[in-house]
């Protein structure tokens, strides 16, 4: 086994939006999440997934990615702590905050060091932050 099916991968997409959920965010930026892992070509880690997938969608009378959200937030607290929730929710973190494609999405530029830095490359105009 080397990938998701793709009931699972929607599985894993709808629990990584609700880990993070950015509204301003379409479902191709978590979809990269499930990528990730499937590049990754780890069949033990896949497995691991797959039926964590599978459990969580069990866990209701409709699959995962068709609850209402506050269910789908219940449902994850359930499993909190688990190896499948927190290998989720790592790499979650990890590459969707890491994929230059959000980056502008929340206003960061990227990195700035090959332009010497944020000193003087307007660090100062996040209109977002009160005068003092």
């Amino acid at each position: 086994m080397t990938g998701f099916d793709e009931h699972t991968a929607r599985t894993l997409i709808a629990m990584a939006r609700r880990l993070y959920p950015h509204d301003f965010l379409d479902d191709s930026h978590y979809a990269v999440v499930v990528e990730r892992i499937e590049a990754a070509r780890d069949a033990e880690r896949i497995a691991l997934l797959t039926e964590g997938a599978k459990a969580l969608d069990n866990a209701g009378d409709v699959p995962f990615a068709e609850r209402p959200e506050d269910r789908k937030v219940a449902d994850l607290e359930a499993i909190e702590g688990t190896g499948f929730f927190n290998d989720v929710r790592q790499t979650t973190v990890r590459e969707l905050y890491s994929n230059p494609a959000v980056w502008p999405s929340f206003g960061y530029e990227g990195p700035s060091g090959h332009l010497g830095g944020y000193l003087h490359r307007g660090l100062n105009d996040a209109t977002w932050i009160p005068d003092e």
